[in-house]
């Protein structure tokens, strides 16, 4: 039986684009059947950016959202986190400062939310591909 590749969005500010290269250079290292997606250039003023980052969070198996001092303010990280509520996807925040917690975007509040924690991260993205993430059809 082939292993499930599970898609996972991921949200962040621009400015916290490091913490988007650690998840993903561990998730390799590892070897987790993940193939991760995100918007890395924050445009939601262009039309085209904002179908694409519709397009790609609808995609996916679920994401992660990583919280910042940024991540509030971002025009570009609203939108994303608008269009991963509209897919219903199970969301997993994370704190990415230790010792941190900035405010939390209105989006999150009814989501799981962690401090950085890997063994977190892995089995919230092994989850995953246990079945039916439950999101509405595009």
């Amino acid at each position: 039986m082939a292993t499930q590749i599970v898609r996972t969005f991921l949200v962040y500010a621009e400015e916290d684009y490091r913490f988007r290269d650690l998840l993903v250079n561990q998730a390799k290292s590892l070897r987790l059947p993940v193939e991760f997606t995100d918007m890395p250039n924050k445009q939601p003023w262009v039309p085209k950016w904002k179908t694409t980052c519709r397009t790609r969070a609808f995609e996916c198996d679920g994401a992660i959202v990583f919280i910042s001092k940024k991540t509030r303010q971002g025009e570009g990280v609203k939108f994303e986190l608008e269009c991963v509520g509209e897919t219903q996807m199970p969301v997993l925040g994370v704190y990415v400062e230790k010792g941190e917690k900035p405010a939390l975007p209105d989006e999150l509040r009814d989501s799981r939310v962690i401090e950085w924690n890997w063994p977190e991260i892995a089995s919230f993205l092994q989850s995953l591909g246990k079945g039916s993430t439950g999101k509405a059809a595009v």
